[in-house]
């Protein structure tokens, strides 16, 4: 009888058990999922990146309407800064023939100073008026004559300076100042008065409107604020400010 060979034992290669049951392969595949959820999360920013690059050119192609409805990139942007060049050519001659209606209309403007009584309110004045009063007020005339010799001398006559057109009549006495509009009925055109004083800084102080069928009145009671007296005399006069928002009033009143 053959004697029976033994046969080598082989041994199996088998998956190693990690303490916490999980194998080597169970790691390789977390860290593969871990690396498909960057590139996804790489990819979904990426798309939406070009998405919104895509509403942006859209957008600006709407802006652009003499661009044909199928326009490249590179066109559309040539085509924007060339349409911003033009709008900022378009707005400078707009403010060149503004300010141009602005010194037409302040040309038109008449110069009378009139003088609110027949004597220049100075100190000197003021003394000679007090002493000429009858002798039943002497004792309110001392207590006039002292309250004004505590006051500086006047350096200026107190008086109207008064400019006149068609439609607005213009008042100045110091920092105060009367305006009239006299203009056929238009829609919101005490809002646009409001919105031109309050942009050169003048107060309004009052306001009175007349109004009939056809045409409405105001008189307006103002008053510079902003800055003190010494810095508007210094550089610039009260009078131009006035001058300029009833400039722009009589554009609006006459348009």
């Amino acid at each position: 009888m053959e004697e029976a060979v033994p046969l080598p034992i082989v041994k199996k290669k088998g998956r190693g058990v990690s303490k916490n049951g999980k194998g080597s392969n169970g790691e390789g595949r977390a860290g593969k999922g871990s690396g498909e959820s960057d590139h996804d999360v790489h990819i979904w920013t990426e798309r939406e990146r070009r998405k919104k690059m895509r509403n942006m050119f859209a957008n600006l192609h709407d802006l652009l309407p003499q661009l044909p409805p199928k326009a490249d990139k590179s066109t559309i942007v040539d085509e924007a800064v060339n349409y911003i060049q033009t709008l900022q050519h378009t707005l400078q001659k707009l403010q060149k023939q503004k300010l141009e209606r602005l010194q037409g209309v302040s040309s038109t403007f008449s110069f009378e100073p009139n003088t609110i009584t027949s004597q220049k309110l100075s100190y000197e004045s003021r003394e000679a008026f007090l002493a000429d009063q009858g002798s039943s007020n002497i004792q309110a005339i001392g207590t006039t004559t002292t309250c004004s010799n505590s006051l500086p001398v006047l350096r200026n006559p107190v008086m109207f300076q008064t400019w006149t057109s068609s439609n607005v009549v213009l008042n100045i006495c110091g920092n105060d100042a009367q305006i009239s509009v006299c203009s056929p009925k238009k829609p919101g055109l005490l809002t646009t008065i409001c919105y031109v004083m309050e942009k050169h800084k003048i107060e309004v102080v009052s306001a009175q409107i007349t109004s009939d069928y056809n045409r409405t009145m105001y008189m307006i009671q103002a008053h510079v604020t902003g800055a003190s007296v010494q810095f508007q005399e210094a550089a610039f006069p009260v009078e131009e400010i006035y001058k300029q928002a009833v400039a722009e009033i009589m554009l609006w009143v006459s348009s």
